[in-house]
């Protein structure tokens, strides 16, 4: 393009328009790319938290003393031998789970799972409470590495 000349409308942009910062079009890309980034940030944070529970033996739980009460914990053991007493009526199960320290005494209500019985290792998550007894929310029965014939 000469300087006397119009400027032809299949020329590219002038020196001016090349010349020009882009912020501008990077702004109303970066925002909200930095806001949904926050955002999944934040969920996966807040989802984490709400059920990462510490994994604790029976031992570890009853050294641990009042620091614990009220906290949301997961402990496992093995269920001791004729602890099992269930309530038909009202979906509760009262047992014992024991590890080589000691046993705990845990109040369960639901649905138990299938496998769950004498001698199985069992993780439950719940409080523990200041009398000693551990109020279960949730109960996990760990399935034996290998099934046998009975």
């Amino acid at each position: 393009m000469t300087a006397t000349s119009a400027p032809s409308a299949f020329e590219g942009p002038s020196d001016e328009a090349q010349s020009r910062p882009r912020s501008f079009l990077r702004a109303p890309v970066l925002i909200p790319a930095v806001v949904i980034l926050a955002a999944a940030v934040f969920l996966v944070y807040t989802a984490m938290g709400s059920t990462a529970a510490y994994y604790m033996t029976v031992g570890e739980l009853k050294a641990s003393g009042p620091s614990v009460h009220g906290q949301a914990i997961r402990v496992a053991g093995n269920v001791v031998p004729g602890s099992i007493q269930r309530d038909p009526t009202s979906f509760e199960v009262h047992f014992q789970a024991e590890d080589p320290s000691g046993a705990l005494p845990i109040v369960y209500r639901g649905v138990v799972p299938d496998i769950f019985g004498d001698g199985v290792e069992v993780v439950v998550e719940g409080k523990y409470a200041a009398d000693g007894t551990f109020a279960a929310n949730t109960l996990l029965a760990k399935c034996p590495s290998k099934f046998e014939s009975t």
